[in-house]
């Protein structure tokens, strides 16, 4: 591999390795330094496309020409061109990239479809909390996946707007969410779409019952849904925190429950169990309890490693430092790591030391450098602080709607109270609505929102999909 050198790549005079910045900031770092010149030249590409549509013509004439001279796709153009009318809709977060070039092409498209439903009259305080989010609090801080973006995008739209739906779910059409197709060598291949935690339930009984019988996947969902699956026991974690009333739910892999979802599945649920008593569990065995190892799955969500998205329930546990060598098993010496990572780490090419307090891991690379990874669960430090917030919200939210809708009637009955005692003037009234003038080319809002995620699922799938890979977990 040889050396980035340019003359683009100079350290920055004005950045010290010890100031807040995320490690895509690093002025000592060639590679991150080569990143942002990259980031920031295609950035200002698409500032200046975006600035020279003509919107006096139509949309096809402009992806036309664009697809001329960059040898794009027109949707690729089109949602780049999205991404860039959303982002001048938030002014603190435009300021922000222009001066440091954090985000690429891919988190703006994805920031552009997580805000696509959302009302305007929010983009202040999206705007302003978006920017805090990517703004960096410590030294080396990693900088936030698109994924993981969209998901906080989310979590402030459920959080500020009770108007909308953002688990997308779709209508009942049995077209479009249940079929099958014989193919010509003798295959079927069935197609069938749920709501994300019913899949996640018919996924995990899938899995146990491909362990137990050690068949593959395929075989054990027709055994499934034949109802040849006797004996076999699935234990699902909704994870709720219980010290804020009506707090919001999390189910592992679906995310956070919309409240009518929330309610349906707290229903179900056979055994409540306090984890909060389990930090301090400790025990020389090196078997994970069962009750520990949802704790540490709600602590992390995925695999540890930086990047790394295998949800934790397919993860190994971890001794951070080796039971053979003594190392106990409990919270602060365990953590989830795929097995492609475990191997890494078992075979001494990766070094890994969690910060008890944060949940934070700190990763020691062979040639000298450090990653960061933050856990991503409804147990994090980051998550528990959102919850509070979420419910505090919420509720002032409810506040204010209430007393808008209270002077409203109000402003009704004084006005039907003046009108009765008023008497009538006669005269003409005249009405309409507001002209709200022509678009010729709307290119800024006639995208219907996708994700920007790629079709291949992210992670080791190869890990992933392996039944031998744990977990057993309570409800």
């Amino acid at each position: 591999m040889s050396n980035v050198r340019s003359n683009s790549c100079k350290p920055r005079e004005d950045v010290s390795p010890i100031d807040p910045l995320h490690s895509i900031n690093d002025p000592d770092d060639p590679y991150a330094v080569a990143t942002i010149e990259a980031n920031r030249a295609v950035f200002n590409l698409w500032r200046r496309l975006a600035n020279h549509v003509n919107a006096e013509v139509d949309c096809d004439v402009n992806y036309a020409a664009l697809v001329r001279s960059t040898g794009l796709s027109r949707r690729e153009i089109e949602r780049n061109l999205m991404a860039m009318t959303t982002l001048d809709e938030l002014p603190s977060l435009r300021a922000h990239q222009q001066q440091l070039h954090l985000l690429d092409m891919h988190r703006l498209r994805a920031i552009d479809s997580a805000l696509a439903m959302a009302d305007r009259g929010y983009f202040h305080e999206l705007d302003e909390r978006l920017t805090s989010y990517l703004t960096a609090t410590r030294p080396g801080q990693p900088l936030p996946t698109a994924r993981a973006i969209a998901k906080r995008i989310k979590a402030l739209l459920d959080e500020l707007d009770a108007s909308i739906a953002t688990d997308e779910e779709e209508p009942e059409l049995p077209s479009a969410t249940y079929s099958m197709r014989i193919n010509d060598d003798g295959t079927a291949d069935l197609f069938a779409r749920f709501d994300a935690p019913t899949a996640a339930a018919i996924d995990a009984r899938v899995r146990a019952l491909a362990r137990e019988r050690k068949i593959g996947f395929a075989a054990a969902h027709a055994l499934l849904v034949t109802g040849e699956d006797k004996g076999i026991k699935v234990n699902l974690n909704l994870y709720r925190a219980h010290d804020v009333p009506d707090a919001p739910v999390y189910f592992p892999r679906a995310g956070w429950l919309n409240p009518v979802r929330a309610q349906e599945w707290l229903t179900k649920s056979a055994t409540v169990r306090d984890l909060d008593g389990v930090a301090e569990f400790s025990t020389d065995a090196y078997r994970t309890p069962e009750r520990l190892e949802a704790l540490i799955e709600g602590r992390d969500g995925v695999c540890r490693y930086p990047g790394c998205t295998v949800p934790a329930e397919f993860c190994d546990n971890d001794h951070i430092r080796n039971h053979a060598d003594g190392g106990r098993t409990e919270a602060d010496n365990l953590a989830k790591l795929c097995r492609h990572h475990h191997n890494l780490k078992t075979s001494g090419h990766l070094r890994y030391v969690l910060d008890t307090v944060t949940g934070h891991v700190i990763w020691l690379l062979p040639h000298g450098q450090w990653l960061e990874d933050e856990p991503e669960g409804p147990l994090s430090p980051d998550s528990r602080r959102w919850v509070q917030t979420f419910v505090q919200r919420r509720d002032a939210r409810n506040e204010r709607a209430r007393a808008r809708a209270q002077a409203r009637k109000q402003a009704r009955d004084e006005l039907s109270e003046k009108t009765r005692d008023t008497p009538d003037q006669g005269g003409d009234a005249t009405g309409g609505g507001q002209d709200e003038g022509d678009v010729a080319c709307p290119w800024s809002a006639d995208l219907l929102a996708e994700s920007d995620a790629d079709p291949q699922a992210e992670g080791h799938a190869e890990e992933a999909d392996r039944p031998d890979q744990p977990v057993g977990v309570g409800q």
